[in-house]
């Protein structure tokens, strides 16, 4: 003889016991997060402005004729603006920092910075308040440290490199570092 019953239970106990089943698989509930940061000390006279560390110059439109005439493009100003500069060093038993260098890096042509694209002979280059230009990878003269914040301005100008000009689209990327002694 086989028995059979059935076990009435209310809807409510139901859904409480159902619910309690992830909780009693996992004896503790957690929400977990992340945070990711990142930065670095160094030992110079400056900090350099985060809107100085990136910076997209756009050349504008340039008739061939304009560098045919004139030798050189518009130029075309920026500027690495340098923070809470001082020239006392960190450690005492290092002599003050008072001086620095500006070196450029790209991809050379001549004594000039390549340009990639469809225009063709054509070289950019890189100049400073003064005139002077830039070689890639060459440090500038001698800067000296002015306390608390500096401005150094630059220009971009398209030059020819001697090649025949063709018109196109064109690109180039330059990297500086700052050398502080």
């Amino acid at each position: 003889m086989s028995r059979s019953f059935l076990l009435i239970v209310p809807p409510s106990l139901l859904m409480a016991s159902l619910l309690s089943l992830p909780a009693m698989a996992s004896p503790m509930k957690s929400d977990w997060g992340r945070v990711s940061m990142e930065g670095s000390i160094s030992d110079t006279a400056c900090a350099i402005n985060p809107g100085s560390l990136e910076q997209t110059i756009d050349m504008a439109i340039l008739p061939i004729s304009q560098l045919v005439q004139n030798g050189v493009g518009k130029e075309h100003p920026f500027e690495i603006h340098l923070l809470d500069c001082t020239i006392a060093h960190a450690d005492s038993s290092k002599s003050n920092l008072q001086h620095f260098t500006v070196s450029f890096d790209g991809a050379a042509d001549g004594n000039n910075y390549a340009v990639f694209g469809e225009a063709e002979g054509i070289a950019m280059q890189i100049i400073d308040d003064k005139g002077n230009a830039s070689s890639p990878g060459v440090p500038s003269p001698e800067i000296n440290i002015i306390p608390v914040d500096m401005k150094l301005n630059y220009a971009l100008r398209l030059v020819g490199n001697g090649k025949m000009l063709r018109a196109g689209t064109y690109h180039s990327s330059v990297r500086f570092t700052l050398d502080y002694y």
